[in-house]
C-alpha cells in the first residue's frame, strides 16, 4: 500500500510505470500496489505549466486552459485583477482552477495599455521603451535603426520587438554655449597673439543635427578655429584692435551658414579675449602713452593760444576806448575791497583835490 498527499495549492498525476493514468486532486490518495505507482506534481502558484500531451490527456478540462499567442501578440496573466505572469508569442497553459486567473492579450501594433506599478513589474525591461521628455527637450524615435519622427516633450511607451526594435535619443533644445579656448595666431604683420572665442547656437532641425555629424559641438569648434585663424592670418594687429566688430562679423558669417547644415542656428560668434606677448603689451602701452602725450600736447597749445588770442583783442578794445581802463581799475577795486575790512588811501595834495572837487584844500 503506498499514500499521497496533496496540498490545497498543487494538482497531481498520478504514474504507473511512468504512464499517466489519472489526476489527483488535493487530497490523501492510497493505493494498495506500490510498485511502479508514482506522483508528477504541479505547483499552483506558478500559473503555467509544461506537460506532455499524454500527462494533459488525463487533466480535467476545467483545470487549465490553453492559449496561443501571434508573432506580435504579448499576453499577462492577471491573478484576482492583478498582473501575475508575462507570456510571449507561443502556445502556453495555465490553471483556471482559480477563476479569478484572467488572460489578457496585447497587439504590439497597437498603445501599450496604461501602465500600472504592477503590470510595469511583470513586463521585461526588454519588450518596452518608456521615455519622458521634457519641456525643453525633444525626443527622436528610431524603430529598427531608422528613424520615424519627432517626439513633443510629455511621456511616451511604446513596444520593442527583435523585429522592431525601438530606441529613442532625448536632445536639448535650449540654448548652447561652446567656448574655444586661448589659440596661438599669427597676424599678417608676424605678430602672435592668443584669441578666445564663444559661439551660442540652438538646435533648429533636430533630426540633422543628430545624423549630420557625431558631434555638433566639435564641428562648430573647429569651423569657428579656422575662421578664426584665416582672418587673422589676412589682418595687422592695428587692423584687429581697431576693427573687433568686423572680425566678430566675419567669424559669425563664416560660421553660421556651417551651422545650417548641421541643424543649429548660430546665434551669435563672439570674441572673449585678445592676449598679447608680454613684450608686445609694453610696447603698445608706450606708444599709447606717447599718443595721449601729443594729444594733450596739442590741447595745451590750442587752448593757449585761445587765450592769446582772446588778450590780444582785449588789449586792442582797450586801446580804443581808454574809458574803459578805468572801468576795469574800479572793477579791480571792488574785487579788492569785498575782501578786506579797510581800505586805506594815501594820495598827495593834487590827489586829495581830484577826488573832492570844488572843495578848499590845505
Amino acid at each position: 500500500m503506498r499514500t499521497f498527499h496533496i496540498p490545497l495549492d498543487e494538482r497531481a498525476v498520478l504514474l504507473e510505470h511512468g504512464v499517466p493514468v489519472a489526476a489527483l486532486a488535493p487530497g490523501r490518495h492510497t493505493f494498495w500496489t506500490a510498485r511502479g505507482r508514482d506522483v508528477l506534481r504541479f505547483k499552483l502558484a506558478d500559473l503555467v505549466f509544461d506537460a506532455a500531451p499524454e500527462v494533459r490527456a488525463v487533466l480535467p478540462s476545467g483545470w487549465f486552459a490553453e492559449a496561443t499567442l501571434g508573432p506580435r501578440q504579448r499576453g499577462v496573466l492577471t491573478r484576482n485583477g492583478r498582473p501575475a505572469r508575462y507570456l510571449r508569442p507561443g502556445t502556453h497553459r495555465y490553471w483556471t482552477i482559480d477563476p479569478s486567473v484572467e488572460l489578457r492579450v496585447f497587439d504590439v501594433d497597437q498603445p501599450v495599455p496604461e501602465l500600472t506599478d504592477e503590470l510595469r513589474a511583470v513586463i521585461p525591461a526588454a519588450e518596452l521603451v518608456d521615455v519622458t521628455v521634457l519641456q525643453f527637450q525633444r525626443g527622436l524615435k528610431y524603430v529598427a535603426g531608422r528613424f520615424v519622427e519627432l517626439l513633443a516633450p510629455g511621456r511616451h511607451v511604446y513596444w520593442s520587438y527583435p523585429e522592431a526594435k525601438v530606441a529613442v535619443t532625448v536632445l536639448d533644445t535650449r540654448l548652447q554655449q561652446v567656448t574655444v579656448p586661448g589659440q596661438d595666431l599669427m597676424t599678417r604683420d608676424k605678430v602672435t597673439l592668443r584669441l578666445t572665442l564663444t559661439i551660442e547656437y540652438a538646435p533648429s532641425d533636430l533630426p540633422s543635427t543628430a545624423h549630420a555629424v557625431a558631434d555638433v559641438r566639435d564641428a562648430l569648434y573647429l569651423e569657428a578655429q579656422l575662421a578664426a585663424r584665416d582672418h587673422v592670418a589676412g589682418a595687422t594687429l592695428d587692423e584687429l584692435l581697431e576693427g573687433r566688430d568686423a572680425l566678430t562679423h566675419a567669424l559669425h558669417a563664416r560660421v553660421q551658414p556651417r551651422g545650417a547644415e548641421l541643424g543649429v542656428a548660430v546665434t551669435r560668434v563672439g570674441v572673449k579675449d585678445i592676449v598679447l606677448p608680454g613684450e608686445m603689451k609694453t610696447l603698445l602701452n608706450r606708444v599709447i602713452e606717447a599718443e595721449k602725450a601729443a594729444a594733450a600736447n596739442v590741447i595745451l597749445r590750442r587752448e593757449e593760444a585761445s587765450a592769446m588770442r582772446s588778450m590780444a583783442n582785449t588789449a586792442r578794445t582797450i586801446a580804443d576806448h581808454p574809458l574803459l581802463l578805468e572801468l576795469k581799475r574800479l572793477e579791480t577795486l571792488e574785487k579788492v575791497a569785498a575782501n578786506v575790512d579797510e581800505v586805506r588811501l594815501v594820495v598827495g595834495k593834487d590827489g586829495l583835490a581830484a577826488l573832492l572837487p570844488g572843495k578848499p584844500v590845505d
